[in-house]
């Protein structure tokens, strides 16, 4: 009985004999254990199932999409309500001037500040964060707010100019489209003043935004 499949080996060792009144036990032992290899089997395949099935709905659980909240202040849903701040007068911990000179031969327009609107476009706010350079502050980034209260489309190349004691330093360009009723944040950034301009705690500043020419 070395080659006998394990289980009908056990069984019939368990009943010591191979037949019982003239009746031969193998079928009736092979039958048994069939239906245990069967059961066995489908037992196997149905916790598979589960397993999966459990997983699947664990995924779908974990991976559902979070609700979208929506301000109704704001107009703007979700997580895009933190990325569009309202920027509405000048807001800088340090003051500054509207300077009335364009400085800039580029320019097609006269110069503007908060309120003024050049091209369709007005100017509700500007934001400047400063940072140390020389022995005072330097205005390094600069964020204009610019709406467009028109019904048309408007493009055009708003420039923010920056002066120092009334001389004009430096001016930059960001050619924009805004839509009929819409904003612009335009970013102006100027690294370099820390690296170039060495200024003193009783400087003065001054800006005013103009249309460039678009190229």
């Amino acid at each position: 009985m070395s080659d006998v499949d394990p289980l009908i080996k056990r069984e019939m060792q368990w009943m010591a004999l191979g037949v019982l009144e003239n009746r031969d036990l193998a079928p009736i032992i092979i039958a048994k254990v069939r239906r245990q290899r069967i059961r066995r089997a489908l037992t196997s395949v149905l916790a598979v199932f589960v397993i999966a099935g459990a997983s699947i709905g664990i995924y779908e659980a974990l991976n559902q999409p979070a609700a979208i909240v929506v301000n109704p202040d704001s107009g703007v849903t979700g997580t895009n309500a933190e990325t569009q701040p309202e920027i509405i007068g000048l807001q800088s911990d340090y003051p500054v001037t509207w300077e009335q000179s364009v400085g800039d031969l580029g320019a097609i327009s006269g110069a503007g500040g908060i309120g003024d609107t050049l091209g369709g476009l007005t100017a509700v706010g500007l934001k400047i964060s400063w940072e140390r350079c020389g022995q005072g502050q330097c205005p390094i980034t600069w964020i204009l707010s610019l709406e467009n209260r028109t019904q048309d489309l408007i493009s055009t190349a708003p420039s923010l100019g920056i002066f120092t004691g009334h001389t004009p330093i430096v001016s930059d360009s960001r050619p924009t489209t805004v839509l009929p009723g819409g904003t612009a944040l335009l970013v102006y950034s100027f690294p370099e003043f820390k690296e170039s301009l060495l200024t003193a705690p009783r400087d003065t500043w001054q800006w005013n935004w103009y249309l460039a020419q678009l190229r």
